[in-house]
């Protein structure tokens, strides 16, 4: 059975700060190997813990791709914009992988 890191953290978003979980598989070896990564949020009315967040998230992870799962709750388009941008800095300066491409994905 293959075992995932998960990171709960939070990312500041102007006065705010967004829930998030960073999942990739725990495979020393494999880490510094991640180049892609998926970010992940759900519809209205969920939140990151989502349970179909949460499985899609691993099997991203055990195919070797960085996850990234957020919770936005704003309804306001120009507000989820902003969000979705706060992650990808956050993405951006990631010390541990070397991420070279991300895909955006929501319900």
């Amino acid at each position: 059975m293959e075992t995932f890191e998960e990171d709960s953290l939070n990312i500041i978003f102007g006065k705010k700060q967004i829930v998030a979980v960073r999942v990739v598989l725990s495979v020393p070896d494999n880490v510094s190997a991640v180049r892609t990564a998926v970010v992940v949020t759900h519809g209205t009315g969920g939140d990151v813990n989502l349970k179909r967040l949460v499985s899609l998230a691993r099997v991203l992870a055990s195919n070797g791709l960085l996850c990234l799962r957020f919770t936005c709750k704003g309804l306001n388009l120009v507000y989820r914009v902003k969000a979705y941008n706060a992650v990808l800095e956050h993405l951006k300066y990631l010390k541990k992988f070397t991420i070279r491409q991300i895909f955006f994905v929501g319900k």
